[in-house]
C-alpha cells in the first residue's frame, strides 16, 4: 500500500500574484496557506466590488522513493508518474500540469519524466506536478482536499513510492472578465446614488479602463474588482 502525507492547511488567506500564466487576465489563482492571514499581501477592494465562487483548487503533488538502487528508484517513480497522468486524464475536474505552483504552468504532455526527476543526496529520489481540482457546488475547503488525498490514495504504488501534497493551495477562478458588465451597471449605481445622496454634487470617476483584480474572500471564495478612484464634491461651484 502506498503511504500517502498531506501537510492540511487552515482556511487562512494569502494574495499571490498571478505572475507566468498564459491567460492572467481569465484565470486569477489566489494562495490558500496555513495559520494566519497575512493582510499586507493583500490589496483592499474598492467600494463596490463582487464576490464569487472559486472555480478550483490548485496543490503540489509530490511522489518519492527511499528505494536504495538508484535505478530502482528512477524506474518506481516513472511507473507513478506514468500511472499519475493516467489516472488524471481519466478523472473529471482532476487535471495535472507542469511548472511551479502558484508562478508558471506547463501542459502536462510537454513533461517529461526527465525534467522532472530529483534524486537526492540522502538517498531519496522524487518529482512534483501541480493537480488542479474543480470545486463543486456546496463543498467545503475539507471535503475539497479530501477527494485531492482520495484521488492520489487510489493510485496503485510502485515499490516504496509514497505521496503528499503540499502544504499551500491555489483557489482561482476561470473567465473573470464575463463579470466585467455587472461590476460596471453596480459602480454606475454607486455614482448615481452618490449624486442624489449629495446634490449639489459632481462625482468624477477615473480607472474603469483597468483590468479585473482578484483577492481571496475566503476559503473557496473570492473578490473581484476593478481598482478605481471615485472622488465627490459636494455643493455649489462658484
Amino acid at each position: 500500500m502506498m503511504r500517502f502525507r498531506f501537510a492540511g492547511a487552515a482556511l487562512a488567506l494569502l494574495l499571490a500574484a498571478p505572475a507566468g500564466f498564459a491567460s492572467a487576465q481569465d484565470m486569477e489563482r489566489m494562495i490558500v496557506t496555513a495559520n494566519r492571514i497575512d493582510a499586507t499581501a493583500m490589496r483592499s477592494a474598492p467600494a463596490v466590488y463582487r464576490r464569487i465562487p472559486a472555480d478550483f483548487v490548485l496543490v503540489a503533488v509530490t511522489f518519492q522513493s527511499a528505494t536504495r538502487d538508484e535505478g530502482e528508484r528512477q524506474k518506481e517513480l516513472e511507473t507513478m508518474f506514468k500511472r499519475l497522468k493516467t489516472k488524471a486524464a481519466q478523472t473529471d475536474g482532476i487535471d495535472l500540469s507542469g511548472g511551479t505552483l502558484g508562478s508558471s504552468t506547463s501542459d502536462i504532455e510537454t513533461v517529461l519524466f526527465t525534467d522532472i526527476y530529483v534524486d537526492d543526496y540522502n538517498g531519496t529520489g522524487r518529482f512534483t506536478l501541480t493537480l488542479s481540482v474543480d470545486t463543486r457546488p456546496g463543498e467545503s475547503f475539507e471535503n475539497l482536499v479530501a477527494r485531492a488525498e482520495d484521488f492520489v490514495m487510489t493510485i496503485k504504488a510502485e515499490g516504496r513510492a509514497e505521496a503528499y501534497l503540499g502544504d499551500e493551495q491555489f483557489i482561482g477562478a476561470r473567465d473573470v472578465t464575463k463579470h466585467r458588465s455587472d461590476l460596471m451597471a453596480d459602480i454606475a449605481k454607486e455614482v448615481m446614488a452618490l449624486r442624489a445622496l449629495f446634490d449639489p454634487a459632481e462625482v468624477t470617476l477615473t480607472g474603469m479602463e483597468n483590468r479585473i483584480i482578484t483577492q481571496p474572500s475566503g476559503p473557496l471564495e473570492l473578490e473581484i474588482f476593478v481598482p478605481y478612484t471615485l472622488t465627490v464634491l459636494s455643493g455649489k461651484r462658484d
